[in-house]
């Protein structure tokens, strides 16, 4: 298989990610009965669903710290439910920090509105790199705090470590909440999903997996992990995400032993027990494509 293949079919697959985020930004009337839900996973933590990523929140005495911030058209309704879990009707004005995952638009969609609000944008370089090429323009915010192998941020009476992974780009941060025993994994976890791996981005299903193990070992049964898409979870959720990665990978790469084509694997299908992974973004078909040509890309590179 040459290599021009192997970069089309790489290309088809982010242009499909950016047709879809670009229809979603071009239509802001699909958004219009979306409700941003809260849940309270601490006392100071809480964790918000609307469309896009999901959100992770501290609230205290220092303020507000908000982890990514979805889609631009939901900026203003994400700072009512900040309100709401704060008891502040001006909250969005005492958000001090946001902090962006990685630069895809469903999790950095509101930082200009944030920004303009008085919030900090912290992300790792490699994110920062990813911002500016995407929109680059003054007039868009960009993070000014960054860092390459992650940073602590002290905050609410607790200490937020910031790990730099890669995987789903190759710029993601983990948030761990070590007081409060939460960790917002970003899109390195779409909990009971098969995930995107953005590898014109920087992804590999590789460095997914790695990332998985390091962030499995920082946490415990207790933790309550915030997925990049997905309802709350625990260790063993990632676990079974983890584990269903592995196996399915090691299917692929057992049928393109066996001489199958993409289109004989994508027919015979995986295991049943990982029907229940696919989603509207990422079918089966989607997600044994992104399998194959991960496969075949690194027995070329070695």
């Amino acid at each position: 298989m040459n290599r021009v293949v192997i970069i089309s079919a790489k290309a088809m697959l982010f242009t499909l990610l950016l047709t879809f985020n670009c229809t979603l930004m071009a239509q802001p009337d699909r958004f219009s009965n979306v409700v941003i839900e809260a849940t309270q996973l601490t006392d100071s933590v809480y964790m918000l669903t609307g469309a896009g990523g999901n959100l992770a929140v501290s609230v205290g005495a220092d303020g507000l710290l908000l982890v990514d911030d979805q889609y631009a058209a939901m900026a203003e309704r994400i700072a009512e439910a900040l309100a709401n879990v704060s008891g502040t009707a001006e909250a969005h004005q005492s958000l001090k920090y946001v902090i962006n995952t990685h630069h895809h638009g469903d999790h950095t969609g509101g930082n200009d509105f944030f920004a303009k609000a008085g919030a900090t944008i912290v992300a790792s370089e490699a994110a920062r790199v990813r911002l500016l090429a995407r929109v680059p323009s003054q007039d868009n915010p960009l993070p000014v705090i960054t860092y390459h192998e992650g940073v602590h941020i002290y905050f609410n009476d607790d200490r937020l470590n910031l790990v730099v992974l890669e995987g789903h780009t190759d710029g993601d941060t983990a948030v761990y909440f070590e007081g409060a025993n939460v960790l917002h994994a970003g899109d390195l976890f779409f909990n009971k999903r098969f995930p995107f791996i953005d590898t014109d981005s920087g992804g590999s299903v590789g460095a997914y997996l790695s990332s998985q193990e390091k962030l499995l070992a920082m946490i415990n049964d207790d933790t309550q992990v915030v997925p990049g898409h997905g309802p709350i979870a625990r260790r063993s959720d990632l676990m079974a995400v983890h584990a269903m990665i592995r196996a399915t990978h090691k299917s692929v790469t057992e049928d393109i032993g066996a001489g199958l084509s993409l289109s004989s694997i994508q027919e015979k299908g995986l295991d049943d027990m990982y029907q229940s992974f696919a989603w509207a973004f990422i079918s089966e078909a989607k997600w044994i494509e992104t399998l194959y040509w991960d496969v075949i890309e690194s027995n070329a590179v070695h």
